[in-house]
């Protein structure tokens, strides 16, 4: 049978992990926990439950990025894109912890987590987080966004042909959380960073003994006119 975490439970962890939390914004994270568990049970929004949903999904998420803000980008005030976004990972979680302190947009291309994610933005009342069905290679947004993320959506080689298009010159940073197979990826990608002159970071951040691995770079190259490259293209 399925138990849900207690607000005691997870207070705990939130306590042990983010002691910096108010209780207000630990309240708002429990009631995100409780929206996809919930909603999880009538149909798949992730494959995270209990304190594994709390700990790799809410938590890591929200430590990963405050390195990310820390090391790579202040994101404060900032417009962000996350790709594929899902349950709301990685960007919301951090949304939430920060007090809605920059603009969130999610593309997410199934229709049923776009549902799920408009009803997190009207239960917590949610402001300056727009939600949108789409793939990011169908988005006219061009030059829009200054940070955009994605989490265990496709390679980087497939991120990249899909997403330059939508940071804005000179002045967007580019952020995918990888895998330990991110060197691999990044051999893959080679044709399209030297087509685009990137210049290729890496961060690794440590959270829960599981180690995540960022790869970064900065938009400094128009965007060829050949971009983005429909899906079809790139699965080719």
């Amino acid at each position: 049978m399925f138990i849900m975490l207690t607000v005691k439970d997870t207070n705990n962890l939130f306590k042990k992990f983010l002691p910096e939390n108010s209780d207000e914004i630990n309240e708002m994270l429990y009631q995100y926990y409780v929206l996809i568990e919930t909603e999880n049970q009538k149909y798949n929004l992730t494959g995270f439950h209990n304190e594994k949903l709390i700990l790799e999904g809410i938590i890591e998420s929200i430590l990963v990025f405050k390195e990310i803000n820390q090391k790579v980008c202040d994101l404060k005030s900032k417009y962000i894109l996350d790709i594929g976004a899902g349950a709301g990972f990685p960007s919301l979680p951090y949304y939430i912890y920060t007090n809605q302190n920059f603009n969130l947009t999610i593309y997410e291309p199934l229709k049923k987590r776009c549902v799920f994610l408009e009803l997190v933005k009207q239960k917590l009342n949610l402001g300056n987080l727009t939600i949108k069905n789409i793939r990011a290679e169908d988005s006219s947004e061009l030059e829009k966004f200054n940070f955009i993320t994605a989490r265990a959506v496709s390679e980087l080689k497939n991120l990249i042909q899909i997403s330059y298009h939508l940071g804005k010159l000179n002045n967007c940073i580019f952020c995918f959380l990888k895998s330990n197979n991110y060197l691999k990826e990044l051999e893959n990608s080679q044709k399209y960073i030297k087509e685009l002159n990137l210049h290729i970071k890496t961060l690794e951040i440590i959270c829960n003994n599981i180690k995540n691995v960022i790869v970064y770079y900065q938009k400094e190259k128009q965007t060829p006119k050949d971009y983005p490259r429909k899906w079809s293209q790139i699965i080719k």
